[in-house]
């Protein structure tokens, strides 16, 4: 390769340089797989990052219990890459909630159709119906 007296890149190196990653990214883009390598070395980042023998506080019931609603909303769409940071980083148990159990923590009726979808699509569409209800008739006090 072509380099200057100083060791100095030069400018026809940097351009090829700039045209090849260019290039990689593009490709890496069009097969799809470029946001999972991003993902993928954010994650191996954060978890050199926190690889320490100090263990994390304990987790209260409602963490327990969102983390959990998350774990499920990242795992059903695929989000693997952000559960495998989601995980490590909450200090959520490996061990999964009870999907039933949880339904019931979170005063929710299930079917055959809400099984199907994670928990917290059950969750808006709850808040979703009880926004769309008309005002209570019942006669104001006052």
């Amino acid at each position: 390769a072509a380099r200057g007296s100083l060791g100095q890149t030069s400018a026809f190196e940097m351009s090829t340089l700039e045209e090849l990653k260019d290039a990689l990214r593009d490709t890496l883009a069009a097969r799809g797989s470029l946001g999972q390598i991003q993902a993928r070395v954010r994650a191996e980042i954060f978890n050199a990052l926190e690889e320490t023998d100090d263990p994390k506080p304990a987790l209260s019931h409602e963490n327990l219990l969102l983390n959990e609603l998350i774990r499920e909303y990242l795992d059903y769409n695929g989000y693997r890459h952000s559960l495998s940071v989601f995980l490590p980083e909450t200090g959520q148990p490996a061990e999964r909630i009870n999907r039933t159990f949880l339904a019931q923590e979170l005063g929710l009726r299930e079917d055959s159709t809400s099984r199907q979808l994670p928990l917290l699509y059950g969750v808006l569409a709850t808040l979703q119906h009880q926004r769309a209800r008309p005002p209570s008739l019942a006669p104001q006090v006052g």
